[in-house]
């Protein structure tokens, strides 16, 4: 159930995306004949305004549908619109997905990021046969204090066991749903090897802080420039060996879905908003990058024939033009069934999100 989780925030992306060439196209005159989510057929419309929005049976994406695409020769269609005014309309989809980004991160620092100066140190594995295995303790309690002193940091209960072997010491740790408790243990003066004085492993997670609304809208900015950046310097630095190959694999839908999933889940155990609304950031992001390259059918490659417009004094015929886009859908379409076999074949690593 919690791979549902992509349903919403890929809804949530298409539909902005597609606003955005809606409000665009109010703004500059051309007449918006459709808005649709979900491809034919339909199961409803209803028109205002001379808009027929509409609600179609397959619920993969949504469209908007403009008059005279490739024929200039009707008032207010989007072919006979200046050079300036369609760029606007076709770059206006991927400027609000990047807007979204923005808000998006905005939103996950302000209600809660990781924050490395707020630890929480629990206890991840126990040795058998170890002062910890007799205590009590548990794997997955949180140890907030040693001989009355707050712990911030792993090193904190190190220093104190290494310097008093043999000699009791006061753990103070809570339990999901047990409140806190104290225990007695004793660290060894000569632990086996790979193991030390309690029998402990101890990791630390850093504990989401809230930010003011000027400083999260900073951060939302900078971290939406930080994933254009890396998106399209990604190729040449897995080139010159700088990422590995892994880092820049293009993902499809059953790669987003296993993330959204693993976003969820750490959503509902730990009531942090902040990896869902950073995933969704990311994917805004990209998805903003993604429809401005220069490829046939995506927004880029139309922006491309608008350049080569504007170079050469005159545009390719719509005839060629929506030939060359149709061929390119095609194209795209293998390849994304090509990524999403591999998704399938070769999962994605697993994010930690920092789940309790």
């Amino acid at each position: 159930m919690e791979r549902l989780a992509i349903i919403p925030i890929l809804g949530v992306l298409i539909i902005a995306h597609e606003l955005g060439h809606f409000a665009m196209a109010r703004m500059v005159g051309i007449v918006v004949e459709e808005f649709a989510l979900g491809f034919p057929p339909r199961l409803w419309s209803t028109v205002r305004r001379g808009v027929r929005y509409s609600l179609n049976l397959i619920p993969f994406g949504a469209y908007v549908r403009l008059l005279g695409e490739e024929d200039p020769s009707a008032r207010g269609s989007f072919a006979g619109q200046s050079k300036k005014a369609r760029a606007l309309v076709l770059a206006a989809g991927s400027g609000v997905n990047f807007l979204l980004a923005i808000g998006a991160f905005a939103l996950a620092y302000g209600t809660g990021w990781p924050d490395r100066s707020n630890l929480e140190i629990r206890v991840a594995e126990i040795a058998a046969g170890s002062p910890a295995a007799s205590s009590g303790i548990a794997v997955g309690d949180v140890v907030r204090e040693v001989d009355g002193v707050p712990v911030r940091r792993p090193e904190d209960i190190r220093q104190r066991t290494q310097s008093r072997p043999g000699q009791p010491i006061q753990l103070v740790v809570q339990r999901d749903g047990g409140g806190e408790r104290s225990l007695t243990l004793t660290p060894r003066a000569d632990p086996p090897e790979g193991q030390g004085p309690l029998g402990v492993r101890l990791e630390a997670r850093a504990l989401p802080s809230q930010h003011d609304p000027l400083s999260s809208l900073a951060f939302g900015v900078s971290q939406a420039l930080q994933i254009v950046g890396l998106t399209l310097a990604a190729p040449a630095m897995a080139i010159r060996g700088e990422l590995p190959l892994d880092m820049v694999r293009p993902i499809g839908l059953p790669g987003m879905t296993q993330l959204a999933g693993d976003a969820a889940v750490a959503v509902v155990q730990t009531g942090w908003l902040f990896p869902v609304l950073m995933l969704a950031g990311v994917f805004s992001a990209g998805l903003a990058v993604a429809n401005l390259l220069p490829l046939p059918a995506l927004d880029g490659g139309r922006l491309f024939f608008v350049l080569v417009e504007a170079i050469r004094g005159r545009r390719i015929s719509p005839e060629r033009e929506g030939v060359i886009h149709a061929a390119g859908l095609v194209l795209l379409i293998s390849l994304m069934v090509v990524i999403s076999f591999y998704d399938v074949v070769e999962p994605l690593p697993g994010i930690d999100w920092g789940a309790r």
